[in-house]
């Protein structure tokens, strides 16, 4: 926090004006750039680190340049004029993210469209809606132990109707979760709801473009047996990486068309952006597919469903050289129909938002 406010004393005296998050920006020394928090900015970030170190003392010249950089506010925050190239993931952020308890999970075998082993995906969060004839919209995982990932199009315009975040989860018609093993009840602990304190909604939000969204928690849970977070691409081995089938979860749709009370899971395949396009356009998808996305789904009438918005999508890889569960893709906005044979759904690529999460994760 120290460097935070030396940066704020040097930029005091200029005009607090607001900016757009992620927007263009021009300065006399980079040219080029774009407006993100300063810790996001590696050499502005390598900077202040030094400068504190030494006590902080600067010249005039050099006030004036970093005065030159700064380029508004965003929800609080301060924003710094960054050459594109330079842009690093949010360290405070980051380092919430890097949590080796992440992706723990324990179902050995997945099978289409079955039940989850009880506790096995321990990351899934459902949204509670203040409507007693359907209080479970959508669905989130748990990345931290105050936030929730989720998609936009679950809070936009529902925002004062979200009521909680219900974690540890597994069949929804019963207080308390239990199975029996060789004669003996097993059970997970009571699930819990948790109040809200923040929606984080991608301010570039629009239809199948950027769904994305942060819920803030309003206290830190406990990690536990059936609550535990789900990891992050976050290492570079992991971001690019494309796997030819992932696993799905959620409470969804099911084969008679009602949601399910109970978490399942499916596998399915991974469809190229383009495929994806061509397979989609007939069923009203007008928007042009990008980086932002990845498709799957469309094969033994197997995919995500109504109710399953917002949840994750993942594989298990080695994680810092560790099995983990990690999460690449968000169940965005859905067409009009879904578990259609050859129709693939649309998710989040939650690799082309790291960015964005590290920055917008408040840490304290």
């Amino acid at each position: 926090m120290i460097i935070l406010s030396t940066f704020v004393l040097i930029i005091s005296l200029v005009s607090q004006s607001l900016c757009e998050y992620g927007s263009e920006c021009k300065t006399p020394s980079i040219g080029e750039g774009i407006c993100v928090p300063i810790r996001s900015c590696k050499p502005a970030y390598d900077y202040f680190t030094r400068l504190t170190q030494t006590g902080g003392n600067i010249s005039d010249s050099e006030r004036l340049h970093i005065q030159n950089l700064h380029c508004g506010t965003f929800r609080g925050v301060h924003h710094i004029c960054c050459d594109p190239a330079e842009v690093q993931l949010n360290p405070d952020g980051l380092s919430v993210l890097q949590n080796q308890k992440c992706g723990i999970y324990t179902t050995d075998k997945v099978t289409n469209g079955f039940e989850a082993r009880l506790s096995g995906f321990p990351w899934m969060a459902l949204l509670i809606y203040d409507d007693e004839s359907n209080p479970y919209k959508c669905a989130g995982s748990l990345i931290s132990q105050q936030h929730v990932l989720t998609a936009a199009h679950c809070i936009r315009g529902r925002e004062s109707t979200i009521i909680a975040i219900r974690l540890g989860e597994h069949r929804k018609s019963t207080t308390r979760d239990c199975f029996t093993l060789m004669e003996q009840e097993k059970c997970a602990p009571p699930v819990e709801d948790i109040g809200i304190e923040e929606f984080i909604l991608h301010s570039n939000y629009r239809g199948v473009y950027n769904d994305i969204a942060l819920v803030r928690l309003n206290r830190k849970v406990e990690f536990k047996e059936h609550i535990k977070p789900i990891c992050l691409p976050i290492y570079d081995n992991l971001r690019t990486k494309l796997y030819e089938r992932y696993i799905i979860s959620g409470w969804g749709g099911t084969e008679t068309g009602n949601s399910s009370d109970v978490l399942r899971i499916a596998v399915v395949p991974r469809v190229e952006t383009a495929s994806c396009q061509v397979q989609l356009q007939p069923w009203g998808l007008l928007n042009e597919l990008n980086e932002q996305h990845l498709c799957a789904g469309g094969e033994n009438l197997v995919d995500s469903c109504k109710g399953d918005s917002g949840g994750p999508m993942g594989f298990g890889d080695l994680y810092n050289g560790r099995p983990r569960f990690i999460q690449y893709g968000i169940v965005s906005v859905g067409l009009l129909k879904c578990g259609v044979e050859n129709l693939s759904g649309i998710y989040v690529n939650v690799s082309n938002y790291l960015q964005w999460i590290t920055d917008h994760m408040r840490v304290e």
